[in-house]
């Protein structure tokens, strides 16, 4: 019997390739784990697994989420992000700028008389607003779209009319793993999808995507490369 079975623990897995890990490659402690098989080093403790997804599940995405099936097999998810942000942003938005810019900028304006000691202290104030304006057409209309296709997947983030494509190849020895990432929301850390193709990781999902979202693209990233 092996020491986690003398101790009446689960067997420690790989968060990449699910392959058990020895207790010598596991340091709870610092929370980082060695997986001889696939290579993987990291973190296992803050690992999530893919949740499995039923055809049913598969066919009933999450909100603001879609799944469209296209000719040769070829799967779109398109995600949008939550719009609930815009209840708090706009208002916001609409006083930071009225008072602060308004009341700098406005005033020079109005009176046709330049304040170079009020225009730099301004900036700070212009550069907010123009960070705020961005998060609100982000909501609006930024939306990041993933397409599955036999050998590939693509994934299309729409942030601000800027568009970028990332392509990952997938195949027999594609793995797909959630793991907590460095972006926080309220002081949490969101999970991420993780695809590791024979040592070649691509992470995805944790600023552009909600965590339902994350966990339904990762679900079916699992069951392509799973072929169910």
């Amino acid at each position: 019997m092996n020491l986690a079975g003398l101790l009446n623990v689960k067997p420690f897995t790989c968060p990449n390739c699910r392959q058990e890990l020895p207790l010598a490659d596991v340091n709870m402690a610092e929370d980082m784990a060695l997986c001889r098989a696939c290579g993987y080093t990291g973190p296992f403790l803050s690992s999530s697994r893919v949740p499995r997804l039923s055809d049913e599940e598969v066919a009933n995405p999450p909100k603001r989420v879609k799944l469209a099936r296209g000719f040769g097999d070829t799967l779109t998810i398109t995600c949008q992000p939550r719009r609930g942000g815009l209840l708090f942003l706009i208002p916001f938005t609409l006083l930071w700028s009225g008072f602060s810019l308004g009341g700098i900028y406005g005033q020079q304006i109005w009176s046709r008389e330049f304040d170079l000691t009020s225009s730099l202290f301004g900036l700070p104030f212009l550069l907010g607003t123009v960070v705020l304006l961005g998060a609100i057409f982000q909501l609006l209309f930024g939306k990041t779209t993933i397409q599955l296709s036999p050998g590939k997947a693509q994934i299309k983030t729409n942030v601000l009319g800027w568009r970028r494509t990332r392509e990952i190849e997938i195949t027999s020895a594609t793995t797909v793993s959630l793991q907590k990432s460095s972006y926080k929301v309220n002081d949490v850390a969101q999970m991420e999808i993780v695809v590791n193709n024979d040592g070649e990781v691509f992470r995805f999902g944790a600023w552009s995507l909600t965590q339902e979202a994350v966990r339904y693209v990762a679900g079916v990233l699992q069951r392509v490369i799973g072929g169910k």
